[in-house]
């Protein structure tokens, strides 16, 4: 039944962003690109009460291919900040601009948001919910709420909720002056954390920990794990 419904979904993604693109209304944009985003999330996550892992590697794969050429297409060049779920964005969401200094206004943003415009430094696009948003939703429902906790217990609640549904790892270490990562990913293949749902669940269960707003620096393959460096940019109060 969640296929059907999902397919349904991206089916009218697709038209709403076809026709939003031909008639330059950007409304249509984000409504299309939502209704696919949504598609994929429903058809990932069936209704037999568990998480098939086959059909979210599939789902999510797509989606990655799907925002990786959009950022591709658009040329941007700022690192993935996570913001934490809060009263305009109650999902949390990635944010990739479109040069490394960037600039950001959280009380601008909106959750049917995904081309956000302005100055060269406001420029990029919103995913919201960012993929992995419901692992995060799931280890936290079962395993303890993270909000202003630490990375250390954070690193326990998201680690364990991945070990149980048997879809990958983490590691994280709060150094001095950054966070350290350690992710064995969904999606071996790609780098770009912020399309594979298990780093994104992560880095998003970072984000909410702190209550801060966090950018991926550095990506690094080290074997089958991705080790990241994260940086805490302030709370998200600082960026209203």
């Amino acid at each position: 039944m969640s296929r059907t419904v999902g397919a349904a979904l991206i089916g009218i993604g697709i038209i709403l962003w076809y026709h939003g693109g031909t008639s330059s209304n950007s409304t249509l944009i984000n409504l299309g690109i939502g209704s696919i985003i949504l598609g994929l999330v429903i058809a990932a996550f069936p209704a037999r009460g568990y998480v098939s892992k086959d059909v979210l590697e599939l789902s999510c794969s797509d989606m990655g291919r799907f925002f990786e050429k959009i950022v591709e297409d658009l040329e941007l060049e700022g690192n993935p900040i996570y913001i934490p779920p809060y009263e305009n964005l109650p999902q949390g969401g990635v944010f990739i601009p479109k040069v490394k200094e960037f600039r950001l206004s959280l009380g601008r943003l909106d959750e049917r948001d995904v081309f956000v415009t302005g100055s060269g430094r406001e420029t990029g696009i919103l995913i919201s919910p960012p993929p992995g948003y419901e692992l995060l939703r799931y280890f936290e429902e079962n395993y303890g709420e993270i909000k202003n906790t630490d990375v250390g217990y954070a690193s326990s609640v998201v680690s364990g909720g991945l070990s149980a549904l048997g879809i990958g790892s983490a590691e994280i270490f709060e150094e001095e002056g950054f966070i350290e990562v350690y992710i064995r990913p969904l999606l071996p293949k790609s780098r770009k954390v912020w399309s594979d749902p298990v780093s994104s669940a992560v880095l998003l269960g970072v984000a909410r920990a702190k209550d801060g707003v966090i950018s991926v620096e550095e990506v690094q393959k080290v074997n089958e794990y991705l080790r990241l460096k994260v940086r805490v940019l302030g709370s998200v109060e600082e960026w209203l």
